[in-house]
């Protein structure tokens, strides 16, 4: 009795093993077992997605490929593909020089699948290929995708349910080795972030980040996103939970014991509107001199010193919670600016001493004019409006208009609860800094035309002029067609909330351009 029950277990795993191999293709596990294993040495992402791509990821890596306006690249077409699959999973890797290199794994409908197997495109992904044909690609099974709109041709190979698809043939041949080869594919991969949800990410920055620390080591990211519950009553479109995923044990125990969740009283804080960004953070009391502490750190002890306050000082005022704020309104000349603020946390007394010394010293003693709500301190209008203002344990400075903060502030109480406890936040509107991008690369090819033009008239007058009184004066690294396409992308997003729960994870929350916060 014993050894038929053992026969037939043996026979129901064969078969299943059996119908695995013809459903999902030869040495198979998955749709990732069609990507390769990337190297941890250099920079990748891995995405996987349940009910296809999303259409504004499509979009933002479409514009690391080709901008707007350009022709689409093979890059943007196998993206464009991916947008239509059921599931999808991408590898984007360092190629070599200075490029990457993506392919995918891709599920579409049965119908549209056995289309491709004979070489034809089917309904959905005709309808995103228009006029394209399809030639055999020089391999059995292989096939390329060509079209006017597209310079180089797209790679694919169907094997069983999935179709592996390439911007180049050697690509192609990487992914379908890989498949073969279990240890050189991502078929064992399990994600650690909410597995359950439809779609994961994992990023990793190949040691970038530690280049020049004494131990060196990748930054992996991983994520997890799903759209929002219906029954929920909430404005956001979606949520995503985030952990930095394997950092190594010291890495992991020097954030745990550096970084401590504590709770964020939101009445206390400001935030610019019209906001562009926003992020607070709680830090250790940073320890030694300002010289050897880490950016933005160093650079925000070295202006301490330059006001007139002690070491000691600056190490209270930067320990602990700290927000940076981008939004506002600033006039300079007759360009209108977003604002930037800094609000700082501490004891009353030492607030409103970092006020007094922040006008004496970095405004020559300028006068401030009170402004509603804070008790020392104030705004001044010099070629640019500035602030700097007191209230109980908080100390509100930089460059922005009053009434960025007196009519149009809104608390951070609209975002995180309050009393939440958190080791950091960050809000960003993703529409108004795409258009804030844009309108910054305008100003810096204004003020770089203006600058060749005093030069030249400065050349002429005296033969020259040092280069120290002629400061490089560009603040943007984008040219304008760049920060166009960037900035429309941008555009076509809404607004995002971070937070920064615990030393190694935490949530995101994402709005929709129609949407409000509110």
């Amino acid at each position: 009795m014993v050894k038929k029950a053992v026969i037939a277990a043996v026979c129901v795993c064969c078969a299943a093993a059996l119908l695995l191999f013809i459903f999902f293709g030869p040495g198979s596990k998955g749709i990732m077992t069609m990507l390769p294993k990337p190297d941890e040495r250099e920079m990748y992402l891995i995405a996987e997605t349940t009910g296809g791509c999303p259409e504004l990821v499509v979009s933002l890596f479409s514009e690391s490929f080709g901008a707007e306006g350009r022709s689409m690249s093979a890059e943007s077409a196998l993206l464009a593909a991916a947008a239509a699959a059921e599931e999808a999973a991408l590898l984007v890797e360092k190629n070599e020089g200075d490029g990457y290199r993506l392919c995918a794994s891709l599920h579409f409908s049965s119908a549209e699948t056995s289309s491709l197997k004979k070489g034809r495109l089917g309904a959905e992904l005709g309808k995103i290929f228009k006029s394209a044909s399809i030639r055999e690609g020089g391999a059995e099974g292989v096939f390329a995708i060509e079209s006017a709109a597209f310079g180089e041709p797209l790679f694919y190979k169907v094997s069983g349910r999935y179709t592996a698809m390439a911007a180049d043939a050697a690509a192609l041949r990487r992914m379908e080795e890989a498949s073969k080869r279990s240890s050189a594919n991502l078929g064992g991969k399990k994600w650690s972030v909410e597995r359950g949800w439809p779609a994961h990410i994992e990023i990793c920055d190949g040691g970038a980040i530690t280049a020049n620390a004494k131990e060196k080591f990748p930054v992996t990211l991983e994520a997890a996103w799903r759209g929002a519950d219906a029954e929920e009553a909430s404005p956001a479109e979606g949520e995503a939970r985030w952990a930095f995923v394997n950092l190594g044990k010291p890495a992991e125990l020097w954030l745990s014991r550096s970084l401590k969740a504590e709770k964020w009283e939101t009445g206390n804080y400001l935030i610019p509107e019209p906001l562009l960004f926003s992020a607070g953070i709680n830090l250790p009391e940073p320890k030694g001199k300002y010289k050897d502490w880490p950016f933005p750190l160093s650079s925000l002890g070295e202006i301490a010193e330059n006001i007139g306050l002690s070491d000691s000082q600056a190490r209270e005022i930067l320990g602990g919670q700290t927000v940076f704020s981008l939004g506002g309104q600033n006039r300079i000349l007759w360009f209108s600016l977003p604002g930037f603020l800094v609000e700082f946390t501490g004891r009353p007394a030492l607030m409103r001493e970092l006020v007094e010394k922040f006008w004496e010293n970095l405004f020559f003693g300028a006068e401030p004019k009170p402004m509603a709500g804070f008790e020392a301190g104030g705004s001044a209008n010099l070629p640019f409006s500035a602030v700097g203002a007191a209230r109980g344990g908080v100390a509100a400075l930089g460059l922005a208009t009053p009434q960025s903060l007196e009519g149009g502030a809104k608390t951070l109480g609209r975002y995180l609860k309050d009393g939440e406890e958190a080791i950091g936040w960050a809000i960003a509107d993703l529409p108004r800094i795409g258009a804030a991008l844009s309108d910054m690369t305008k100003m810096s090819s204004f003020l770089e035309e203006e600058a060749y033009e005093d030069e030249d008239f400065s050349d002429f007058e005296s033969g020259g002029v040092p280069g120290m009184l002629q400061p490089d004066i560009t603040t943007t690294p984008f040219d304008q067609e760049i920060a166009d396409s960037f900035g429309n992308v941008l555009k076509r997003m809404g607004r995002i909330f971070i937070v920064w729960e615990k030393p190694l994870s935490g949530r995101l929350l994402w709005y929709s351009s129609q949407k409000s916060a509110n």
